[in-house]
């Protein structure tokens, strides 16, 4: 079901996209090098003290509380960093129990999500180790002088602020000397993207430009977005949240190899499957355990004439093929918002709820 939408009518975009969202997303490249490079870092003056004390009972788990757009830098978080130490991520109104040597984060864009400020008012009893990310608000408040604070430039919807949000909890990690120095990733990173939107902007024709021609083919269809292995799952759920705001559109994801477990089986009723278009997020170079099962999903889809989409992380470091596909996600999420003539940054719903639940 393609729609007569041109994708390279400049002044199509211009109309919708009223509060320019399409420079918020392929910006990111600048956003990475000013987070990183350039923090505001609000630092406590008993901080080295809590570091020396750390030396001698290093910090045994870190917490992530974030809701939205906020959260999903603590999943990347943990699917980048839990193999150095343990992270949870928890995006609810609670925490569980946590003890003295827990590194507790709050993370809010805005300072005021009611479910991350309960979090964080609970770990402010159980642990001396907290920090926040934040452009303000009320964790801004309660995080106060005494501990960790990196600040956000305001201005910008949460999803969009992934460099800002997750690279500020990178350098927590750094600051707690839990994770070396990231500058050398950080650097390939931002540099591979730099390259990248030069292939996915809009000035770039359809016909060469990847983001457009995936927005079309997901255009009529629901995309059901499968992550290669766990560690990729962050990606598939941010492409899935992305496609949900700024396109205003259904998206759902799942992955390898869970889903051989149980929603392969829902593709044997195949009245349904023309509804759908598979998107397969991966590495080029897979592990044999996770390629054997996706070779095997993807001859079923070929036996059923079932179109799919593949999508591969490029660079070197896993933080560099992991916001390759971030990038390239976003910008198909924005096109897709252009052929459902959405403006990309309204968000309608999710503020008529808050405005319901005060």
């Amino acid at each position: 079901m393609t729609k007569n939408i041109n994708l390279d009518d400049n002044s199509l975009i211009e109309k919708l996209d009223t509060e320019d969202m399409y420079h918020k997303i392929i910006h990111l490249p600048e956003q990475i090098m000013k987070a990183y490079n350039e923090p505001e870092i609000h630092q406590p003056e008993n901080f080295n003290c809590l570091l020396e004390a750390g030396r001698k009972k290093p910090i045994s788990r870190i917490i992530v509380a974030g809701m939205g757009g906020s959260a999903i830098s603590g999943d990347i978080l943990q699917a980048l960093f839990s193999h150095i130490v343990p992270i949870q991520v928890f995006k609810d109104y609670q925490i569980p129990v946590i003890n003295k040597n827990d590194l507790f984060i709050a993370c809010s864009y805005s300072g005021n999500t009611e479910e991350t400020v309960s979090c964080l008012e609970q770990a402010l009893k159980q642990t001396d180790y907290l920090a926040a990310v934040t452009s303000g608000g009320i964790v801004g408040s309660l995080i106060g002088e005494q501990y960790l604070k990196l600040g956000l430039p305001q201005g910008y919807p949460p999803r969009s602020a992934i460099g800002y949000l997750f690279f500020s909890l990178v350098i927590i990690l750094e600051k707690f000397a839990i994770i070396d120095s990231q500058k050398e990733q950080v650097e390939q990173t931002v540099a591979s993207l730099m390259l990248k939107a030069g292939a996915v902007s809009k000035g770039v024709a359809t016909d060469k430009n990847i983001a457009k021609q995936a927005a079309q083919a997901i255009d009529g269809k629901i995309p059901l977005i499968y992550s290669a292995n766990p560690t990729l799952y962050p990606v598939s759920y941010r492409w899935k949240c992305q496609i949900n705001e700024n396109s205003k559109y259904p998206a759902f994801t799942h992955t390898f190899p869970e889903m051989n477990h149980n929603e392969i089986e829902a593709w044997e009723n195949s009245p349904l499957n023309n509804n759908f278009i598979p998107l397969f997020i991966g590495n080029l170079q897979e592990d044999r355990n996770y390629q054997k099962r996706i070779d095997f999903f993807k001859s079923l889809m070929d036996k059923e004439n079932i179109n799919y989409l593949d999508f591969y992380g490029e660079g070197h470091s896993q933080l560099e093929k992991v916001f390759s596909l971030i990038y390239l996600g976003d910008m198909i999420s924005f096109y897709l918002a252009i052929m459902q003539q959405m403006n990309p940054t309204t968000i309608n719903f999710i503020i008529e709820l808050k405005k319901e639940i005060g």
